[in-house]
Parts: structure tokens; C-alpha cells; sequence
């Protein structure tokens, strides 16, 4: 399910990086926000295209939230995932936030509700594994990193709490839920899951299916970028109910709108962590040497 960009948008993406200021914050969009924020007046300022060693990244947009600037990039990097995360390293980005809609698989993610997830599963077939050895800096620093916690505690605090502002806020939100913690797997992509496949994956522990993020969480996790994600149930799961076209007709126009207020509020509080606040991904990022030689012995030689 992918969102085309906005021709006028489209149009407008010939700067250099050199001409903003720099950012520590990415935005990386999904079916969450859509185009909402392309079509939004003010925040966006321009946007530019890097080279990296694994390729030329995708349009990455330069905006501001309250005086605070990020990096946008539309659609989870528009088929360009490796890409896109070797060009955010490259870029100096310490925090990312992304999203998507999803399909239900535990009954009490109801249609509209919002999920921020603590771990995932991921069934991806089509996209590298890891990140290529050429998306590093250095050759003899490849990480192998472990995921528990799956995602960053800080930031996926920061979106709990701004998403529950967000919806107290109106009346016009009180349908919707909030879940603090959720497993998301992400499907193969390419068609919606049968409900066997979806009967198969509440057995294993997952509370919701969608298509992109699991792979964010791993590239994010390599290249040192601390990541959480907020997604929005669009449809419950074949199988778990019924639903149809309007169904999800109607999802967008209500929870984009939401979803970016959402995170443009989140930014500022990210950009607002020290650095010298450890993160927990800090340490996971890196297999110990593998060696038989004791690390006592290894420092007495000469």
C-alpha cells in the first residue's frame, strides 16, 4: 500500500544537504501519515538526495516542528530501505520514528486504535537480512546486534505519552485506544495475509501484521540509529473480522491528520534527549571478539 508523492512536491526536490541545517531527528513515513504532511503548509522546507556506498538514497526532506529540524523520508524510503537507512547514518541521525498501519490480529486492537510496539517478527523473504557490509564505516566493526528490547524505551515513551494527549484531547477520538505494547510482524508483502496465515501467526505471539517496519527495526538497530514506531490499526486481520474496501477507505482522511500531529508534537521532546543519556541499543549493537584467548591474557601481551 503505497502513497504516490504530490506532484508539486515532487517537483520541488533539487537542493543540496549542504543547504540546511542539520538534523539528529528522522521522520521515516508510512501508511500512518501518508501524504498528510506533504501536503502540509510550512513545515516542510526542501528536500535533497545523497550518495552513499550502497547506493543513491531517496528523496529526504528537510523539515522544522516547533524550531526543532528533522529529516522526512516519504514511504518508508519508496522501495529504497537499505539505502535509506545507510544515508540517515550517514547523515548523523540519532533517533528515528516510523509507523504504519496494520492489520489486528489480537481482538482487543480494534479499528482506529493506536499501538506502539515493543518487539517483532519478521517473515521478510525479499529484503536483505542485514545491512551490507559496504554501509559502514568501518569494515572490521560489523554489528551483530541483539533486539530485547526490539525497539528504543525512551522514544516509544515519548510517542505513548503524546498519543495519549492527542486522543484525550476531543471527544471526536473517543473510539480510540491506546496500546502500550503490542508484537508486530511484519507479512512478505505484496498481497494481504489468509486468514490461516494470520490463525498461524497469533499462535506464535503476534498482535498485529503489517509489511515494513520489522525491517526498519533491524537496519535501525545496525546502523546505530535508536528507533520506535507508532502504528495504527486500519483493519482487523483476515480471519478475526470482517471488514471491506470502505473499511480502510475510511482509516486515512481520519488517522493521518491524527498520526502527524502525533509525532510532530514527539519530535521536540526527542531532539531534548541529552547525548549524554546512555541508550539501550548502545549496547547491544556488538557481538563480543570471538577468540579463546582470556581478555586478561590478551592485555598483558606486549
Amino acid at each position: 500500500m503505497m502513497a504516490l508523492m504530490p506532484q508539486a512536491f515532487a517537483a520541488k526536490a533539487k537542493s543540496q544537504v549542504g543547504d540546511f541545517p542539520k538534523a539528529k531527528v528522522a521522520l521515516v513515513g508510512g501508511t500512518f501519515i501518508n501524504d498528510a504532511l506533504l501536503n502540509s503548509s510550512g513545515i516542510l522546507k526542501g528536500s535533497f538526495t545523497i550518495k552513499t556506498k550502497v547506493g543513491l538514497s531517496p528523496v529526504i526532506w528537510y523539515g522544522e516542528t516547533e524550531g526543532v529540524p528533522f529529516y522526512y523520508v516519504h514511504m518508508h524510503g519508496d522501495g529504497k530501505y537499505v539505502e535509506t537507512w545507510a544515508a540517515l547514518a550517514q547523515l548523523g541521525v540519532r533517533d528515528a520514528i516510523g509507523g504504519a498501519t496494520a492489520g489486528g490480529i489480537n481482538p482487543s486492537m480494534k479499528l482506529y486504535d493506536y499501538v506502539v510496539p515493543h518487539d517483532f517478527i519478521d517473515m521478510n523473504i525479499t529484503r536483505p537480512l542485514a545491512m551490507p557490509k559496504e554501509a559502514y564505516t568501518d569494515p572490521d566493526a560489523i554489528p551483530i546486534p541483539r533486539y530485547v528490547p526490539a525497539m528504543d524505551p525512551l522514544l516509544r515513551q515519548i510517542l505513548i505519552d503524546e498519543t495519549r494527549k492527542a486522543i484525550r484531547a476531543s471527544h471526536d477520538y473517543d473510539d480510540i485506544g491506546l496500546h502500550e505494547s503490542g508484537v508486530v510482524i511484519q507479512s512478505r508483502g505484496g498481497r494481504f495475509e489468509t486468514a490461516s496465515e494470520v490463525k498461524m501467526m497469533g499462535q506464535w505471539g503476534a498482535d498485529l501484521v503489517t509489511m515494513s517496519i520489522g525491517t526498519e527495526m533491524t537496519y535501525a538497530r545496525m546502523m546505530g540509529i535508536n528507533y520506535a514506531a507508532l502504528v495504527s490499526i486500519s483493519n482487523p486481520a483476515e480471519g478475526v473480522g470482517s471488514w471491506d474496501w470502505d473499511t480502510i477507505k475510511a482509516v486515512y482522511p481520519r488517522i493521518n491528520p491524527l498520526s502527524l500531529r502525533i509525532v510532530l508534537a514527539a519530535i521536540p521532546k526527542v531532539a531534548a534527549i541529552g547525548d549524554e543519556v546512555p541508550r539501550v541499543g548502545d549496547a547491544l549493537r556488538f557481538h563480543p571478539e570471538m577468540t579463546s584467548v582470556p581478555a586478561t591474557e590478551k592485555k598483558k601481551k606486549p
